[in-house]
């Protein structure tokens, strides 16, 4: 570590450190001003986020969340972060919302003026995924002030939601082409969080994923590092363009069209929202393979008080929760049976 590198830290607007296999070789003022745990030779804080190739992601500290970027260098991790903006619609997030609602709108009365049973479908179908984009603005809308997200805790069993979640939509996916497998180390894996959720971020990923992919397979896999459970979700899918990292990290690019698997740019918003929520951290990480998401949440401390939970498929709004998570990435064929109410 050269003190031209040290040096060159300070010259970075934003918080910046540098890591080695887990420690910190340097860290400028910015940093230690937001977390003075921050210390040369010391090792990286658990929440702080590890990965092997770049990634973008947010993580949390105490009562604080921070957006972050880091990139591999000759002399280490280059990691960059700033406090994350209130959750709210950015202007890409509002055309994308705006685009896909009047797509939609237009399949409702495609669908609505045909007959038969691809029909009916497509009609289904259109009325889960504006249901789901109803459902993912009524959420920023809590997470941004205008009320509260429903955060309800308990110790629960991340091992079994994850068994349960790959149970229950890896059939679905299947007719679309997408094999969905689950590896987990542990039969059990006790946390404190919200089952439903911890669900909801699960099936947010299962589905970006699916909808990009195309077809191939998903593979989810638990296992415990330390004090944290780390959750992670890879695909068969080739590597993302320049594109399409700049839509999973939420920036600008001088190519306004979107491309064709672009949804809203709502899910991965509301995924890092429940992950902050519960002290975990969710990033993106990419290279020459597909991204691969990865989720860290803590393990502890487990409250006594709290009732063990199993977590249960809720209805919300007569429709299943299920087939609203994965509209997006679902075939026709799903939805010739699917129930409205």
């Amino acid at each position: 570590m050269t003190d031209f590198t040290a040096l060159a830290l300070q010259e970075f607007p934003q918080a910046a450190l540098l890591a080695e296999e887990g420690r910190v070789v340097a860290v400028n003022a910015m940093a230690r001003h937001y977390l003075p745990e921050l210390k040369q030779g010391e090792l990286l804080p658990p929440f702080i986020p590890q990965a092997a190739g770049e990634a973008a992601g947010s993580f949390t500290a105490g009562l604080s969340t921070y957006s972050f970027h880091q990139k591999p260098t000759d002399q280490g991790t280059l990691l960059l972060f700033c406090p994350a903006p209130q959750t709210t619609l950015t202007d890409h997030q509002l055309d994308g919302t705006l685009r896909q609602m009047r797509s939609l709108l237009s399949e409702l009365m495609t669908a609505a003026a045909g007959q038969g049973t691809d029909s009916q479908a497509a009609l289904r179908k259109s009325f889960f995924r504006l249901f789901r984009l109803v459902d993912n603005l009524d959420f920023l809308r809590l997470a941004s002030g205008g009320g509260k997200v429903p955060f309800r805790p308990v110790t629960m069993d991340l091992a079994g939601l994850c068994s349960k979640v790959v149970r229950e939509a890896a059939p679905l996916l299947k007719e679309g082409g997408v094999a969905l497998q689950y590896r987990g180390e542990a039969v059990t894996l006790l946390i404190p969080g919200d089952p439903g959720l911890l669900e909801r971020l699960l099936l947010e990923l299962i589905s970006n994923s699916a909808r990009v992919m195309g077809k191939g397979t998903i593979t989810l896999n638990l296992r415990l590092q330390g004090d944290r459970a780390l959750v992670t979700l890879s695909d068969s899918a080739k590597a993302p363009t320049r594109r399409q990292i700049a839509a999973m990290v939420q920036q600008d690019t001088d190519q306004r069209l979107p491309t064709p698997e672009a949804g809203a740019g709502l899910g991965l918003a509301i995924a890092r929202d429940i992950a902050r929520l519960h002290q975990g951290t969710l990033l993106m990480e990419w290279g020459e393979d597909s991204p691969t998401a990865i989720l860290s949440l803590p393990t502890g401390p487990l409250d006594p008080h709290l009732s063990l939970s199993s977590p249960v498929l809720q209805m919300d709004g007569g429709l299943s929760p299920l087939l609203v998570a994965l509209c997006d990435a679902l075939p026709l064929s799903v939805f010739r049976d699917a129930e409205l109410e």
